[in-house]
């Protein structure tokens, strides 16, 4: 069974959350405005991020000159990741566009909705076509017009959404667009969780042009020095609180959440799970797996996006080797926001 508030989850949350524990301890920014790590300059920034191998230097975003003295491999491949999906994501440029404006709009992300305007404006259309998106005119295809209350929605209250609302949307657009558009949402609300916990302001200027190049693939010994990290002591345990009094957060045992899951395995799909023959070739061979993979997002995001879902992992696999994160809380984090937003998974 997919669910829709699975792919939210995870294509849009973990690996952000665990970011913020890996930031640069420095001196605070000169600009008041910059947020609460070190914004470094472009030259020391590209002196510390893998080489390209396609493309030149071009001014980098806030957020990445604040990632990239901790996390500079990770920061590759985030930038990379926002150029697939601003430069090449298959629901096209504007519609994109539109779709990130209207998630930045609902997370309150001032710097995600002046990034997508001006991603509209590169692409062609003028003030008054961003003005009646801004107010929310009716005169708009059916297809965009349900692509973009689903990201609403989506964002919101992923968990509400129905089996039927689903259903008008993949027959909107077809499976592959659909799966594209659930994570373009996950990516705009992952990136908009980044402005909003960094503190940036809009790149300390105007929105910045997506970068077009791609980096060499350096591995985890590949010559990147990082700082080194503070780790938990081992054999300390958790803290254990005196009281607890959220009624809620108590409501479900494990074995309320097998029944869920139980439940959930017996509901008819809403998007056809490709097979794992028809997936495996999307892997590179350095990174595929000896035995087929049977985690059902993932056979759908990689036979349906394999571009997009491939940028994903590199995130994902990139941090992990280089923030070496401490498991124990990194399993606690994922249970509190999949118990916030009330996904199953």
């Amino acid at each position: 069974m997919i669910k829709t508030s699975s792919f939210r989850f995870k294509l849009g949350f973990l690996c952000m959350n665990l970011v913020f524990c890996w930031l640069p301890q420095g001196p605070a920014a000169a600009d008041e405005n910059a947020g609460f790590g070190q914004v470094l300059d472009d030259d020391r920034v590209w002196s510390r991020l893998p080489p390209l191998e396609v493309g030149g230097r071009q001014p980098l975003p806030a957020w990445a000159r604040m990632l990239a003295d901790s996390l500079p491999r990770t920061t590759a491949a985030m930038l990379e990741l926002d150029a697939s999906h601003r430069l090449r994501n298959p629901l096209g440029v504007p519609l994109a566009a539109r779709v990130r404006w209207t998630v930045a709009r609902a997370n309150r992300s001032e710097h995600g909705m002046a990034c997508a305007e001006a991603d509209l404006r590169r692409a062609g259309l003028d003030d008054a076509a961003i003005e009646s998106l801004k107010e929310g005119s009716a005169e708009v295809p059916e297809q965009e017009r349900l692509a973009l209350a689903f990201s609403r929605r989506l964002t919101l209250e992923a968990d509400t959404i129905t089996d039927a609302e689903v259903a008008r949307l993949r027959e909107a657009l077809g499976e592959r667009n659909l799966v594209a558009l659930v994570l373009l949402v996950a990516h705009a609300n992952f990136q908009d969780r980044l402005l909003l916990a960094l503190g940036t302001a809009a790149d300390l200027g105007s929105p910045l042009a997506p970068l077009e190049g791609r980096f060499a693939r350096v591995g985890k010994d590949g010559g990147i020095a990082v700082p080194q990290r503070i780790m938990p002591e081992p054999g300390r345990g958790p803290l254990v609180p005196e009281r607890r009094d959220d009624e809620e957060w108590q409501s479900l045992d494990f074995k309320a959440l097998e029944c869920s899951l139980e439940a959930q395995r017996h509901r008819p799909g809403r998007i056809r799970v490709p097979a794992w023959e028809e997936v495996v070739d999307t892997i590179p061979e350095d990174q595929r797996p000896k035995e087929p993979v049977r985690i059902l997002w993932t056979l759908v995001c990689r036979g349906y996006q394999p571009e997009l879902a491939a940028g994903w992992s590199a995130c994902l696999r990139t941090f992990a080797e280089e923030s070496q994160q401490d498991r124990v809380f990194e399993e606690s984090m994922f249970w509190v926001i999949t118990r916030t937003i009330h996904c199953f998974y």
